[in-house]
C-alpha cells in the first residue's frame, strides 16, 4: 500500500485535488454516498465546495477516484443499511483507485488537527492482500499509477508544503491555522507553532 500523510485544511485538500485533475484525466467521487442517495461525482475542487459534501462528511473531504490512464474497472457498490438508519449507501471500489481522506480536529487531543492521508494499492500489496481477482489486478497500469502518484507526492512535499512535523508536510492552510493558534496532533502529542519538532 502506497501512502502519504500530511496536515491539510479543506482549502489545502482542494488544491491537491485540482492538481490531481491537472496531472492526468481523472474521475473523482465521494468515497461513500449519503444515506439513501446515489454516489456523487465531482469534476473539480469547485464542485466539492459547491456541494454539501464537506458538511455531510462532518467537516472534511473524503473522496475516491482513479486516473483514466491507470484503470477503467472501478465500480460503485451498493450495500444495505440497518432499517433504523436508512435503506442503502453506495461506495466507490476498485483495486486501481486511490483514496484521499482529510484529517479533522481530534476531539480527544484538544481539537488538534489530525493527519490527512492519500493512499492506493501498489501491485505487490494488491497481489498479497487485496480482495480482488487476478484479472482486476492485471487490468491496472501499475507503472502509470506509480508515476502519477510519485508526481503528486513530490508536489505535496516540495511545493505545497510550508513546514514539516516529523517529516510530514504541513500545507499552507494548515500552517496558517497553526500560526493563528491552531494545533497539530502527531504521535506522541500535540504541537504548537513554537514546538521544536516543527521544521519550517
Amino acid at each position: 500500500m502506497a501512502q502519504l500523510d500530511f496536515y491539510a485544511s479543506s482549502s489545502d485538500v482542494i488544491t491537491v485535488i485540482d492538481y490531481m485533475f491537472e496531472l492526468s484525466p481523472m474521475r473523482l467521487f465521494e468515497a461513500y454516498s449519503r444515506i439513501d442517495h446515489g454516489i456523487r461525482e465531482f469534476k473539480s475542487g469547485k464542485d466539492i465546495l459547491e456541494s454539501s459534501h464537506i458538511e455531510d462528511n462532518h467537516g472534511g473531504i473524503f473522496v475516491r477516484g482513479w486516473w483514466e490512464s491507470v484503470t477503467s474497472a472501478p465500480y460503485v457498490k451498493r450495500f444495505d443499511l440497518n432499517p433504523t438508519v436508512g435503506r442503502f449507501r453506495e461506495s466507490l471500489e476498485g483495486v486501481g483507485t486511490f483514496q484521499l481522506l482529510q484529517g479533522r480536529p481530534h476531539d480527544l487531543a484538544d481539537n488538534a488537527l489530525n493527519l490527512s492521508c492519500f493512499t492506493h494499492w501498489n501491485e505487490k500489496g494488491a497481489l498479497q492482500r487485496a480482495n480482488c481477482s487476478d484479472s482486476e489486478i492485471n487490468e491496472v497500469n501499475w507503472s502509470e499509477l506509480k508515476c502519477l502518484s510519485g508526481k503528486l507526492h513530490r508536489q505535496i512535499r516540495s511545493t505545497f508544503s510550508k513546514a514539516k512535523l516529523f517529516k510530514r508536510p504541513i500545507l499552507e492552510g494548515a500552517y496558517s491555522d497553526l500560526k493563528n493558534g491552531g494545533k497539530l496532533f502527531g504521535q506522541p502529542g500535540v504541537y504548537l507553532i513554537g514546538s521544536k519538532e516543527i521544521e519550517s
